[in-house]
């Protein structure tokens, strides 16, 4: 079987090349190569290399460092580069605080410095571009010569750990994209694929392939056009007839130098980023010039930070997290399993505590969406200022206090993911429009931003109240109502489950003792008939209260429940003017009737049913 061999740094770089693969594996036809990874050895780096084609290796792909050597030494096999670039470095530095960075580029690196941000440039010592070959003893000279000094750090190529692995100051390397990964991958599969085909074609092909994420066009001197990929002919629509580069930029120079380096250029819908690199094929210079989507190049930063720290993006829940006994409640989860499977927004309502936060993340974790963000905000605990640029995003400097890097809104965190609004009852009306728009369009625009951002989001709201009063008391928009509204949950409160209320103590009492614990009848009676005002909250908080008290011996329980100032006992009497309340009067009669027909045997809603009432009604008459 023939075998692509990895070689590369360290461990933390083989667990990214493995995670990448893995990840993206079936949208390779691999059936027919084996991978294998091994970490470098430097000293013995050629050694490593000629076993491995001892072994059967077709292709090696390794690091920049690594490449500069074993690509002049062997000839046997193809020798693939792991290439970094500008923003890999950026990416490096974000992280890295210290008061001075030494960074050590080879040769071979094109970086742009002014992409850097003021703060970082400030700290920032570049020093001359080395080579490596056929040792690296001079990059070691130039690290060892470095003055040791407090809050400094040293950056480099993923080989510099090893190389100065004595250094006193941390390093830290910088290491190829996901994209880069998975493009020389593709390439190498193709050269297996193809490897009787003329050397000058494979390294054509190995020029496109290495960059099929990015829009392609590759001249030769003159500006003459050899091939353009079908990316760049959908950035730039261009006709087939299209032959020099001058046909496309018209003031285009041709120089030793390359001829884009981070140019901007507006192709609506478009806006691309433009560098152009040159390379010898067979001793004729060749140009090679990628074309970037700004928007593309958003996704794939927001993708890589959440597949590397996946810090509080994901659902946790699932409807078999959800414990109840009662019927309608299992009917409303089994319905709620049904809405998973479609993308159309949900509105669930219920009273707080009611678990309706359990339900969001469930629907999301048993949608198409599962593997995609779960991003989850409470309307009401934001101010309005802060919500919107939180939802929003921002562009550096669109407002004092403003990170100078802008940053995503929780719209762009969960873009192929779900988003939970909570209390969007309480979404103040500007920003309800603002929402509006993005469900109508599926785009966002960061606040003082000037492009738009495509969106692929479910959307799940949650609201505490009757957003239908809401909406006739004007304080809510009735279209954007109708957007979140088309399948809606309805939430019972805990009242209305009393088979849950004995089911759901003893459950949470033997979750927090961790071991089956007796709950006496008369603590389960009373339970039913206590008004849960707080729902699954409180009868969380009483049974945690039971665990702690214990039974005291206390018949009627009270320590353990809150008493609201509408469940105090009616006065009958007021003593100041000696007159009796007839209302309360009624209200105790009421109670005395419900508790002797209750001590009969007759059910609350037998009970409810004799006086003509809810059986909501009864309930709150009997926790009293």
């Amino acid at each position: 079987m023939d075998t692509i061999y990895f070689l590369i740094a360290d461990t933390v770089q083989e667990r990214m090349i493995e995670q990448t693969l893995w990840s993206y594996q079936e949208s390779f036809n691999t059936h027919h190569v084996a991978i294998r990874i091994e970490i470098i050895d430097f000293p013995r780096l050629l050694y490593q290399a000629r076993a491995m084609i001892r072994k059967g290796a077709r292709v090696i792909i390794t690091n920049s460092g690594s490449y500069q050597i074993l690509s002049n030494a062997i000839d046997d096999i193809p020798i693939l580069c792991l290439y970094s670039s500008t923003n890999d470095v950026l990416y490096t530095l974000r992280d890295i605080h210290c008061q001075k960075i030494h960074l050590f580029l080879n040769k071979h690196f094109i970086f742009n410095i002014s992409a850097c941000p003021p703060d970082v440039r400030q700290r920032l010592i570049v020093h001359p571009p080395y080579g490596i070959e056929p040792t690296y003893h001079k990059l070691l000279k130039m690290v060892q010569k470095l003055p040791v000094t407090p809050d400094t750090a040293i950056v480099g190529c993923t080989l510099l750990p090893q190389i100065a692995r004595n250094s006193p100051m941390p390093i830290y390397p910088i290491r190829p994209s996901e994209s880069t990964i998975l493009s020389v991958y593709q390439y190498a599969l193709e050269l297996i694929a193809f490897n009787k085909k003329d050397r000058r074609q494979l390294s054509l092909l190995a020029s496109i392939l290495s960059h099929v994420t990015d829009g392609i066009i590759l001249y030769s001197t003159g500006g003459v056009i050899s091939h353009i990929n079908r990316q760049a002919r959908a950035f730039l629509s261009l006709p087939p007839n299209t032959r020099n580069i001058r046909d496309i930029f018209p003031d285009w120079q041709e120089g030793s130098q390359p001829s884009f380096k981070e140019k901007i250029i507006q192709r609506p819908p478009y806006t691309l980023v433009a560098n152009s690199d040159v390379f010898l094929m067979d001793k004729e210079k060749q140009y090679i010039l990628t074309l970037r989507d700004v928007t593309e190049l958003q996704r794939m930063e927001k993708n890589i930070r959440y597949k590397l720290s996946r810090t509080g993006l994901t659902a946790s829940h699932h409807f078999s997290d959800i414990k109840t006994t009662d019927p309608a409640l299992q009917t409303l989860i089994r319905r709620a399993a049904t809405m998973a499977s479609y993308n159309a927004p949900i509105l669930i309502q219920g009273k707080s505590g009611t678990g309706k936060e359990l339900f969001a993340q469930s629907i999301h974790n048993a949608s198409p969406r599962r593997n995609g963000p779960f991003v989850a905000i409470n309307c009401a605990a934001l101010p309005p200022d802060i919500l919107e640029s939180e939802l929003f995003g921002y562009v550096g400097g669109t407002f004092t206090g403003a990170r100078k890097e802008g940053k995503a809104g929780l719209f762009e965190i969960a873009h192929n993911g779900t988003i939970f609004l909570d209390e969007i009852n309480s979404m103040p009306q500007d920003i309800q429009s603002k929402l509006l728009r993005v469900l109508e369009t599926k785009q966002v625009m960061r606040l003082g931003s000037d492009y738009v951002i495509p969106l692929d989001i479910r959307i799940i709201s949650a609201s505490n109240a009757d957003i239908i009063q809401s909406v006739r008391k004007g304080t809510f928009r009735r279209d954007l109502f109708f957007r979140i509204n088309t399948l809606r949950l309805t939430l019972p409160p805990l009242n209305d489950r009393p088979s849950d209320i004995p089911y759901l103590f003893s459950y949470f009492l033997n979750t927090i003792s961790g071991t089956s614990v007796p709950v006496p009848q008369t603590l389960k009676k009373i339970l039913t008939h206590h008004h849960w005002w707080g729902n699954i909250r409180e009868l969380y908080s009483v049974a945690l209260r039971y665990h702690i008290y214990g039974d005291t011996g206390d018949s009627s329980y009270q320590y353990l429940f809150d008493t609201t100032e509408e469940e105090q006992t009616p006065q009958l009497l007021d003593t100041g003017s000696l007159s009796l309340n007839m209302k309360n009067l009624e209200t105790t009669i009421e109670q005395i009737l419900i508790q002797e027909l209750s001590d009969k045997g007759y059910t609350q809603t037998d009970i409810a049913r004799l006086l003509n009432v809810s059986r909501q009604t009864v309930f709150n008459k009997m926790k009293k």
